[in-house]
């Protein structure tokens, strides 16, 4: 609302000029505390956004856009503006009270994303706690014990068929084979075990491989599963540690929930409605919610034609696709329960 009155701030100054009646047209002043609101406020709309429910965000989104407003309300805190000051403390104790506190694990999780890596938390804990801080030695010292559990569990589970096939092999080398060798050829095979387990010491885990690796740009559009599902050969490890932190939820209630629509559906004159009629109302708006996922209206009514809207099966539903009458029974129907116009 506040950008629609920004864009028409022109207007409502010539309005002022030539409506004698029209007193209430902001000064100058006003003009510039409603743009700096503007500008404030659109870094919560924006994470509030991301945060909807409607399609759950995955989880390496949660540290980056939580740092970025907290970043926001500690600047305003400094600000010059004694308002924006105000309104910027205000905001940081309410912020402290529901934010201060979160699992670590959704800090690991933006680890996986290849535009941020461990460079953020670096980054972002400099900003919050200072230099020389230990909080980042403590996601850092978490990430990599998680993922040793991870290497072993997934080391096992996929490799102990081929550990036992090999060790049979070379046991029937060494039985076998070992008494025609020469006494010089012997040796070497001493050798060739010296170099395989100092190869082995000096060789780098995934972590460290993916961790060296440059970042992406950060202004990359990137389906962070996609990409893991992409480099699940590369990496193993790594990607069945991203495929289940990248699933935690960010928020355990929707956020259509949080700002319930029930009252709209329900309420003290309306609290009788049959179950179809609900399921309909709820499901209708879920849809509106989704934005991108919309289905024409005729192409959706054709698709319920053969569903009850009185509770039970309709004798020759299947007909009634070709049916005129039938069709825009259902299309005044749905826009009834909608709310839609004709």
């Amino acid at each position: 609302m506040l950008d629609s009155a920004i864009y028409y701030r022109k207007a409502f100054a010539h309005l002022a000029i030539s409506d004698s009646n029209y007193k209430s047209c902001p000064t100058a002043f006003e003009w510039d505390i409603i743009e700096r609101i503007c500008v404030f406020l659109g870094v919560f709309y924006d994470v509030t956004t991301l945060f909807s429910g409607s399609k759950y965000p995955t989880a390496n989104l949660y540290y980056p856009n939580v740092f970025m407003a907290y970043l926001t309300l500690h600047e305003s805190m400094s600000s010059s503006d004694e308002y924006m000051k105000d309104m910027g403390t205000s905001m940081m104790d309410k912020f402290q009270k529901y934010w201060s506190d979160f699992n670590l694990t959704l800090a690991i999780a933006v680890v996986f994303d290849p535009r941020y890596k461990l460079h953020f938390i670096e980054w972002s804990y400099k900003k919050i706690y200072g230099e020389g801080n230990p909080q980042y030695d403590v996601v850092d010292g978490l990430l990599k014990t998680t993922f040793d559990e991870y290497a072993c569990h997934v080391s096992f589970t996929t490799s102990n068929h081929a550990t036992t096939s090999s060790v049979r092999k070379v046991g029937e080398e060494t039985s076998d084979d070992t008494r025609h060798l020469s006494s010089i050829r012997a040796k070497l095979l001493d050798f060739d075990e010296f170099q395989s387990n100092e190869s082995t010491s000096n060789k780098k885990s995934e972590l460290q491989l993916y961790l060296e690796e440059p970042r992406m740009e950060r202004t990359l559009e990137l389906d962070v599963l996609a990409f893991w599902k992409s480099n699940e050969f590369r990496y193993p490890v790594l990607a069945r540690m991203a495929r289940d932190f990248l699933t935690i939820p960010i928020s355990t209630v929707a956020s259509e929930s949080t700002f319930s629509a029930s009252g709209r559906v329900l309420d003290q004159h309306r609290s009788s409605h049959g179950k179809e009629t609900l399921e309909a109302l709820i499901c209708t708006k879920d849809w509106l919610f989704a934005g991108s996922n919309e289905v024409p209206l005729e192409e959706l009514a054709e698709d319920i034609m053969s569903m009850s809207l009185d509770g039970g099966p309709e004798s020759g539903a299947s007909n009634s696709v070709n049916n005129p009458d039938s069709l825009n029974q259902v299309l005044n129907r749905f826009r009834s329960l909608t709310g839609s116009g004709p």
